[in-house]
Order: structure tokens, then sequence, then C-alpha cells
């Protein structure tokens, strides 16, 4: 039997705005981390709908990615 790699795509936004950018608060083991939203690639989801979908999720912001 062989091995199948099947990785896992993760997206990450930078957004930014009048030199301000957006974050999230996130809860660990470590305690409160601060992250960009960001999040994993959905079977047949291209990249960009993909942050556009976990920004929107993490933050309730939408936006477009450039």
């Amino acid at each position: 039997m062989t091995d199948v790699w099947k990785p896992s795509v993760t997206v990450a936004a930078v957004v930014e705005r009048d030199g301000r950018f957006l974050l999230v608060e996130e809860e660990t083991s470590d305690g409160i981390r601060i992250n960009q939203p960001a999040g994993h690639l959905d079977p047949n989801e291209s990249l960009l709908h993909a942050v556009t979908r976990e920004t929107l999720e993490e933050t309730a912001h939408d936006f477009v990615p450039t």
C-alpha cells in the first residue's frame, strides 16, 4: 500500500485600512493570542473564496482580497 500525501491548505488574510490591521483574539491553551483571520481551504473551494469566508466567519467583516 502506498501512502497518499494529502496536504492541508491554510489561508490567512492581511486586512489593512488607514494604517490599521484587522486581527483576531484567540483563546489558546497558552493564553490569549493575537492573529490574522485564517483557516483551512474547504474541498472544491478557491483560495479567494476561502480567505473571504474565513475572514467573515472570524470577524464579521466583509472584504475583497486584492
